[in-house]
């Protein structure tokens, strides 16, 4: 027997589920503009302190950027595909594994990216990736089931 047979479902706030909409509708945006786009892309990103530096910033290198922003763009639009239809589906309906698995996602995105950019040497862009994860985990926590939270704040202890 699964959780969702045992435990009867868990009902989410409905302006979470419509905010969770919105933003994934975004990022699916987004994502078909860095396909179909890339350059625009490659500007916006400049804009927010994310694009190559200046010594590099050539004709050349914005061309080749295309190829990363389209294989980049591609990935999110099939992933923000699939958490959309776990929101408007399996979140909405109550099934107690759905917060957990937006928990997760979240998290690993943020620990990746997060890492990855403090490592690399932009803090900028870690630094834009905090307001939203914690947006995002005090949504998600009032989700979770008790069992669920205490088991992620043991594990967030180690």
């Amino acid at each position: 027997m699964n959780d969702d047979q045992r435990d009867p479902p868990v009902q989410p706030n409905g302006l979470w589920v419509t905010w969770l909409q919105v933003v994934t509708i975004l990022v699916i945006a987004y994502a078909l503009l860095l396909v179909v786009a890339g350059s625009l892309a490659g500007t916006m990103f400049a804009r927010l302190g994310f694009g190559p530096p200046d010594a590099i910033d050539t004709s050349e290198v914005r061309e080749y950027l295309r190829l990363p922003y389209m294989v980049l763009g591609a990935v999110l639009a099939g992933w923000g595909l699939l958490m959309l239809q776990i929101v408007r589906g399996p979140l909405r309906a109550g099934a107690r594994w759905a917060p957990s698995l937006l928990a997760q996602s979240v998290a690993l995105w943020f620990v990746l990216d997060t890492g990855m950019s403090v490592v690399l040497g932009y803090p900028t862009h870690a630094l834009f990736n905090v307001p939203f994860a914690i947006r995002s985990e005090e949504h998600t926590s009032e989700l979770q089931s008790h069992s669920d939270l205490v088991c992620r704040l043991l594990l967030e202890k180690k």
